[in-house]
């Protein structure tokens, strides 16, 4: 069976579909990958098994072209056009659109081939425009419709035959709303441990923080990560423990602002953004932290939402701090591998980050919990099994 994704980022790297496209392509399956990004790589490229078909789209006119699906929708034809060109040399037999903005591209591929769809839910995307900067501040807030995007959303996934979210709680999300259990999988975005481990510890990476209590967060910035509210802490932790570092992993639209904001509030000595790292190179940098933060804003999104980053902490013995948001706080507290914070509260979590600090034991028990519930249960080869399921059953039928 052979299965095309639809994706509009470059590919690699994208952590979450490579995972899937890398354990379908264990199981027996032929996966080709539609990735539309400023990639100016091989149009045509195999990697890990999977087939890639590159399509070079400027940034910014992907970010616009994506930005208006909701409401002059050329996008999805165009990805649709590109997907049919692509059945035409390498039939396949399922589409799988990455995101709740490909839906519709997905389903014009489905109906012109009268194949199956299955629409992964990578987040809460209605939600999640509530929050974005893009979305948010004009002229964005004033294209963007909400509503619009509920209704969008509702008459998509009814005509998927599979809803892939990455949370227990987004699934619930969906079964309240009338969809039923057998078209519902919840795939989180757990740790791919022997991929992970794999990556060298880089030791320019670890030396450059000596004598540092460093404090991580890794992963894209936006304004519903919290980061503002990493950065206010330092003002309370640096009171009792000068020596530490908030370490910012990663880029996005906001970095800017925070950048103004460390300067503006005299935190240049405790703050230090890192940019965007490969990912061979984020292994290195969770190796030599001390506390992994997740200072996510509580929200609808946020509530039902598991980023890869608390695997990653976890899966290197690290305490982890995360704002009270539904499944984070429940994941933090199953497993007992952390503290749980108000999400906002900046001196909430400054206590937290203390009480890490001060308790070494506590600690060291919480860094060892996640370690275990990592190689338990809590990792990509156990929780991708219902996906690698459906189509199992799928190419049977």
């Amino acid at each position: 069976m052979h299965i095309l994704m639809l994706l509009d980022h470059n590919y690699p790297a994208d952590q979450r579909v490579e995972n899937e496209a890398e354990s379908l392509i264990k199981a027996g399956f032929e996966v080709t990958v539609l990735s539309i990004g400023a990639d100016k790589r091989s149009a045509l490229e195999t990697h890990e098994g999977a087939r890639i078909i590159r399509i070079n789209m400027p940034i910014w006119l992907r970010k616009k072209l994506r930005g208006a699906v909701g409401f002059l929708d050329i996008y999805s034809h165009i990805i649709a056009y590109y997907a049919l060109k692509a059945f035409k040399l390498y039939p396949f037999n399922a589409v799988h659109a990455h995101d709740l903005y490909l839906g519709k591209a997905g389903i014009l591929v489905k109906e012109k081939l009268n194949i199956p769809l299955v629409l992964d839910l990578h987040e809460n995307y209605v939600q999640a425009l509530t929050q974005y900067a893009w979305s948010t501040r004009f002229p964005g807030s004033w294209l963007v419709s909400i509503k619009k995007w509920e209704k969008l959303e509702n008459d998509w996934l009814k005509k998927a035959d599979l809803i892939i979210t990455v949370i227990k709680e987004m699934k619930e999300r969906y079964l309240v709303r009338g969809f039923s259990e057998e078209k519902l999988v919840a795939t989180p975005n757990t740790p791919n441990i022997d991929s992970f481990r794999s990556f060298d510890i880089k030791e320019d990476i670890v030396s450059k923080f000596q004598g540092k209590t460093v404090l991580l967060y890794s992963g894209g910035f936006d304004l519903h990560r919290g980061l503002s509210v990493a950065i206010d802490s330092m003002k309370f932790v640096k009171e009792k423990y000068p020596e530490c570092l908030l370490v910012l992993v990663g880029d996005g639209r906001n970095r800017s602002e925070l950048e103004a904001q460390v300067k503006r509030t005299n935190l240049s000595g405790f703050v230090q953004f890192e940019g965007w790292q490969k990912q061979e190179n984020i292994r290195s940098y969770v190796r030599r932290a001390d506390i992994g933060l997740i200072p996510h804003v509580k929200s609808v999104q946020t509530d039902a939402s598991i980023p890869h980053k608390l695997g990653y902490y976890m899966s290197e013995e690290l305490p982890v701090v995360t704002s009270n948001c539904n499944s984070l706080e429940r994941m933090i507290k199953e497993h007992n591998a952390g503290r749980v914070f108000e999400s906002g509260n900046a001196k909430d979590l400054a206590k937290q980050i203390v009480f890490l600090i001060s308790q070494k034991d506590e600690a060291r028990k919480y860094a060892l919990n996640g370690k275990k519930a990592v190689e338990k249960d809590f990792n990509w080869n156990s929780t991708v099994q219902p996906l690698i399921k459906f189509y199992k059953n799928l190419n049977t039928n």
